[in-house]
């Protein structure tokens, strides 16, 4: 490629960084390994909000502006699903009935699917060599009996994906292996180091059409 590499962050709260203080989380770090390993220059945008479900991520696709963006890109990271999972917990805890977890299941699996559709219409319009990233999720509830039951489910949604540019990134494994040592205070955001947990994560992911 002779032309600059365009990196789309698409996303919740992980792709804003948040947790650690002084410290903006891992779309910087793997773009500046983009850059190293691509030895071209990068331009990084972030579209993320806190709290963004994967629902929110499908309606803000609907903007002509990220659309012909998400066009543009030559990779794209995706960390959304969590905030899925908390709402259906929140349900949970009012209800005991387990049929919100089902249905944040199946709409997530249907936004999921919908999501990745609507990028591979966007890059047949626009083909340039391109990957994506899916940022599986970690459990930061330990404690809670059906925590990792659920997450593993929602893993196994994003693991199905997979495709000739698509990756799934697994992040239950290394953050198992540090546990609270890899969050933040709080809990439930990463800290330095379990961000790098996620910077090594994408780096080791796999197969990369632009080199």
């Amino acid at each position: 490629m002779n032309k600059d590499v365009y990196y789309r962050a698409l996303g919740d709260s992980l792709t804003l960084g948040l947790g650690p203080l002084l410290h903006r989380g891992f779309v910087y770090d793997y773009s500046n390994h983009l850059v190293q390993t691509l030895r071209q220059p990068v331009r990084t945008e972030v579209v993320a909000r806190k709290g963004m479900t994967s629902g929110d991520l499908i309606t803000a696709l609907n903007d002509d502006y990220l659309r012909m963006r998400v066009a543009q890109s030559h990779v794209i990271t995706i960390t959304v699903g969590g905030n899925d999972l908390l709402q259906a917990h929140q349900q949970f805890l009012n209800t005991l009935n387990p049929v919100s977890f089902e249905r944040a299941e199946q709409l997530f699996y249907e936004h999921i699917t919908d999501l990745l559709f609507e990028i591979y219409l966007l890059k047949s319009l626009h083909p340039t060599p391109y990957f994506i990233r899916l940022i599986g999720l970690y459990n930061p509830f330990p404690q809670l009996p059906y925590s990792a039951f659920w997450i593993n489910r929602f893993n196994a949604i994003l693991q199905s994906m997979t495709s000739s540019v698509v990756r799934y990134v697994d992040l239950m494994s290394p953050f198992t292996q540090y546990g609270r040592r890899a969050l933040a205070w709080g809990g439930i955001h990463p800290n330095r180091r379990g961000y790098r947990l996620i910077t090594q994560a994408l780096i080791e992911s796999g197969y990369n059409p632009l080199l």
